[in-house]
């Protein structure tokens, strides 16, 4: 009773990360060509496609981080957890802008959550 009550609750909760993964991989794509956009403008086209291939790798992982959650193995939470802590390290570097400050708090919720399902996983 209690082993379907958690794969019940891990379930839900794994969805709910996933969506929020999701939709902080649509916002930090905006984020990222939003950035592109304005070096380029600005005449900073070496910078740039720097820049553009770290926001890139983010937005992958990101992105993978909510695809791999369909699967129950531990390191596929260890991998997200991890995505989450950095991703908040380099949301916290942009925090006077919106929309990282909107990706922060997607960020903490994402960490929340992924810590209330630790103990199941473990």
């Amino acid at each position: 009773m209690r082993k379907q009550r958690e794969k019940a609750l891990l379930a839900q909760r794994s969805g709910m990360v996933r969506v929020l993964f999701y939709l902080n991989t649509a916002l930090w794509l905006f984020l990222s060509l939003n950035t592109l956009a304005e070096m380029i403008v600005d005449g900073n086209e070496l910078s740039a496609l720097l820049v553009g291939f770290f926001l890139f790798v983010n937005v992958l992982a990101l992105f993978f981080s909510g695809w791999l959650l369909d699967s129950t193995k531990k390191w596929t939470y260890v991998f997200a957890f991890i995505v989450a802590i950095l991703n908040i390290i380099v949301s916290f570097i942009g925090v006077p802008d919106f929309l990282f400050v909107t990706s922060l708090i997607i960020d903490l919720i994402t960490l929340g959550v992924l810590i209330s399902v630790r103990r199941i996983i473990a």
